[in-house]
């Protein structure tokens, strides 16, 4: 089976070929595969190298976000062409073997589970074979489901455009709130791997579409139904569907209201065409069919949240500020126990947890729960008429303490928009 892309997993951020960080129709394909054709991508974790594998957060801080995701590809399917579907084959996502580690971390301003007293901070992760476990939550162990967070088609120019147009217009109309929704085009960290003449280049770095959201062409769906076994459906909008993945993750929670436990690894997939699946299947948007092998945790204590503001604001059926009170809730649960606030944010991206919107015409409530699955903690928390027995679990890796003094010295940044209406 061929590799078709390789990485270097511990190589430096925006340095290697084969990978971007922008969605462009005019980057060039860096390898061919036909239909029905098995074959391998390795991925870097989705920055690049940038966060290490120490019990130190100073890198969090130093991370530009505006990198976005280093994403291997394109890849050319021989014969697509825009209009069919692209049917992809997960067959396996794994670590890369000499690296088996992840992380996920925190940085004020990212997530919409923020307090005042969030702080910037990060966990290892270590994998032994399908379980993973950490040093800086203790406590918790439970079984991953790799997958991708990352993927998609080549955006058309008309496609490109609309998402500019559109998300241009989204932070204009929040402009009054002081917010930023939505990351407009950067040449910061917009990066492509390849030699491209200067003015193709240019172009790219200008109007390049950011690949931190999810949008028609697939992208930044952070499913982890995308599991070995799974197959997802992307509509194809040029010539050669120019497939790109990364953003591999070990295990995430439903929300990932911060990071996954973000990986470094090694795809196998598998592509085959609908010939005019847009059309004759009207699918504009990824479909996905789950893996039927995803592991379940069955046992889980699901906490309801209600579209009502921390203020007492009552939103009109809004899931967003649903689902922040309802994972806020859990978040404080598990304090109770003695994890930390930042410990149990990490837990609300990084472990099984499941998410739920419930009934939909019940206005003017929301209601979105979220489920942790009790067999991952050594502890038994189900609620009884006891007091929780409160348990030292360590602590994540926070920032040095000089690094600290001048990161609370920063003025604080603009509103999030996470609960604002337009």
């Amino acid at each position: 089976m061929r590799t078709i892309i390789s990485v270097d997993p511990n190589g430096k951020p925006l340095a290697q070929p084969h990978m971007h960080t922008r969605w462009h129709p005019d980057i060039p394909p860096v390898a061919t595969v036909n239909v029905g054709e098995a074959f391998k991508v390795e991925c870097m974790d989705f920055s690049g190298n940038s966060i290490s594998n120490d019990d130190c957060a100073d890198d969090v801080l130093d991370y530009c976000w505006d990198q976005d995701h280093h994403l291997s590809g394109p890849i050319r399917i021989e014969g697509a062409q825009a209009g069919d579907l692209l049917h992809v084959e997960i067959m396996d996502v794994q670590p890369f073997p000499e690296r088996p580690w992840g992380f996920s971390m925190i940085e004020p301003g990212a997530g919409p589970l923020d307090k005042n007293h969030t702080r910037v901070a990060k966990a290892i992760w270590d994998f032994e074979g399908a379980i993973t476990s950490s040093r800086h939550i203790k406590g918790v162990s439970f079984q991953g489901r790799p997958h991708c967070g990352e993927i998609g088609t080549a955006p058309s120019a008309a496609l490109l455009e609309s998402w500019t147009d559109r998300e241009k217009a989204l932070n204009h109309r929040f402009r009054s709130h002081g917010a930023i929704c939505a990351n407009e085009p950067s040449k910061r960290g917009a990066y492509v791997g390849q030699e491209l003449p200067s003015d193709l280049a240019q172009k790219i770095r200008l109007h390049g579409a950011r690949t931190t959201p999810a949008r028609e062409n697939g992208g930044n769906i952070d499913s982890g139904t995308l599991t070995s076994g799974a197959s997802i459906y992307l509509p194809i909008y040029v010539d050669g569907a120019n497939l790109s993945v990364g953003d591999l993750h070990f295990s995430i929670g439903d929300g990932e209201p911060t990071c996954a436990i973000e990986m470094a690894g090694i795809m196998t997939i598998k592509c085959h065409i609908i010939a005019a699946g847009m059309d004759t299947l009207g699918f504009t948007a990824p479909v996905v069919i789950p893996s039927v092998v995803d592991h379940f945790y069955q046992a889980r204590l699901a906490f309801h949240g209600l579209s009502v503001s921390d203020q007492g604001m009552q939103h009109l059926s809004n899931p967003m500020t649903g689902y922040i009170q309802a994972a806020s809730a859990a978040m404080k649960y598990l304090q109770r126990f003695g994890y930390s606030h930042e410990q149990a944010y990490i837990l609300m991206a990084c472990a099984p947890i499941e998410c739920r919107l419930l009934a939909t015409p019940n206005i003017p409530t929301a209601n979105v729960s979220v489920a942790l699955p009790l067999g991952i903690f050594n502890a038994d928390l189900r609620p009884s008429s006891t007091n929780p027995v409160v348990h030292d679990y360590g602590s994540v890796a926070y920032l040095s303490e000089e690094r600290e003094k001048l990161h609370n010295t920063r003025h604080p940044g603009p509103p999030s928009p996470f609960c604002l209406e337009a």
